[in-house]
């Protein structure tokens, strides 16, 4: 049985050039603009959406809920411009199946389908070697802390608080202590890692979870 696709991108050359290399491999194609009422009529048929951005309706939850919506297990891959990591996160956040660039080639566009169609997440690979360069940077920073200490329960859930940007009072708030405690124990975890400040500390904790382990 064919894989049946919509292309939803109201950039006609984009639009045209996926629906060329989709029908070249067989697929049932279908194609329109990226508006969610209009496109609601053609998605019953759909296993997959590739929906084009657009900049006047930007892709966040809600989006891909409405699209979702529109027919059960439907996939929804993401085709942006070349615009770089944080736009992929929010995409897969958001709840979308995968996310490519519009410079995708014609392999990696029909291997994101067939991934995808198997229910797993699928990322654009020429963004993994940026991702790879901002964590080699990133190294650099944390060079001259001392990243093999082991550390407290508390003192994890104080960094990761600070990693999702809460300040010292709404820190307390949370752990049920106080300002004072919060302050004591931030700059405790300063002197203990050899970091230089609060920023030094957050790439501290990234390290840690996402390099180190």
């Amino acid at each position: 049985m064919k894989t049946r696709v919509a292309v939803a991108d109201n950039n006609p050359i984009r639009r045209d050039g996926i629906c060329a290399i989709l029908e070249q491999e067989n697929f049932e194609v279908k194609h329109t603009q990226n508006c969610p009422d209009i496109l609601k009529e053609h998605l019953q048929d759909t296993d997959i959406l590739i929906w084009g951005t657009n900049t006047g309706l930007p892709v966040n939850r809600a989006l891909i809920s409405q699209l979702k919506a529109s027919k059960n297990n439907l996939r929804i891959i993401v085709l942006d411009n070349d615009c770089g990591l944080q736009p992929a996160i929010k995409v897969i956040h958001a709840g979308a199946h995968g996310y490519i660039t519009q410079s995708v080639q014609k392999e990696e566009l029909l291997f994101a389908i067939k991934y995808v169609m198997q229910g797993k997440k699928y990322i654009d690979p020429s963004l993994t070697m940026r991702l790879f360069n901002k964590l080699s940077d990133f190294e650099d920073h944390i060079g001259d802390l001392k990243t093999n200490l082991t550390l407290s329960d508390k003192e994890n859930e104080v960094l990761d608080l600070m990693v999702c940007g809460y300040a010292n009072k709404e820190i307390a708030y949370r752990l049920f202590t106080t300002k004072r405690n919060i302050e004591n124990l931030r700059q405790n975890l300063i002197d203990k890692t050899g970091a230089k400040d609060n920023l030094s500390l957050i790439l501290y904790r990234l390290h840690k979870e996402f390099i180190q382990n």
